[in-house]
């Protein structure tokens, strides 16, 4: 019975999030300089393309700050060195309702971003809170064909099929280096 109202909960959060008003700027790669990334810790690999997207993005002179969701008791085999990354575990940081909550929450959804990468998508509540609440210019997601994420994010990148992480990665790069500048 608390999930149904957990969820009922959720749904009107999330209405009224989507229903606040807020400017939208899509802009040149060059022209942007903090990149918000919203993300599940995989496995290492998968943690090594994040790792190196916010390393080569921070030598062209951007700031890249990652959310990362744990989930449950996943215990990470490997070491996180990139500095900007806000761990946030989903028993641990998340309140009664389920929302995301605590330090690391409340730091990245501070800062003001240029480009916001979701690389979750499919729906799941933590990224779609995360997208709503975080301040940004544009708010790019992967979805299938089936998937309609228009009403929170500015672009889409469609796709066939589970998503190939370095792949979206470079085609968010192509996609905005194609804008005038």
């Amino acid at each position: 019975m608390f999930d149904f109202i957990k969820e009922i909960h959720r749904k009107s959060l999330i209405r009224d999030l989507k229903a606040a008003p807020r400017e939208k700027k899509i802009a040149n790669i060059d022209q942007v300089r903090t990149i918000g990334v919203i993300c599940e810790l995989g496995d290492e690999q998968h943690w090594n393309i994040m790792h190196h997207f916010a390393k080569v993005m921070e030598n062209q002179g951007k700031e890249v700050h990652i959310i990362a969701l744990l989930e449950k008791d996943q215990e990470l085999g490997f070491v996180i060195t990139h500095q900007q990354t806000y761990l946030v575990r989903s028993k641990a940081d998340t309140n009664f309702w389920g929302l995301p909550s605590g330090e690391s929450v409340r730091d990245f959804l501070a800062r003001s971003y240029d480009l916001l990468i979701d690389t979750i998508g499919g729906g799941n509540f933590f990224a779609l809170y995360t997208a709503l609440r975080a301040e940004a210019s544009l708010k790019v997601v992967y979805a299938t064909q089936e998937e309609d994420p228009s009403d929170v994010f500015d672009l889409i990148i469609k796709g066939d099929g589970e998503m190939d992480i370095k792949d979206y990665f470079n085609n968010v790069i192509e996609y905005l280096s194609m804008i005038q500048k």
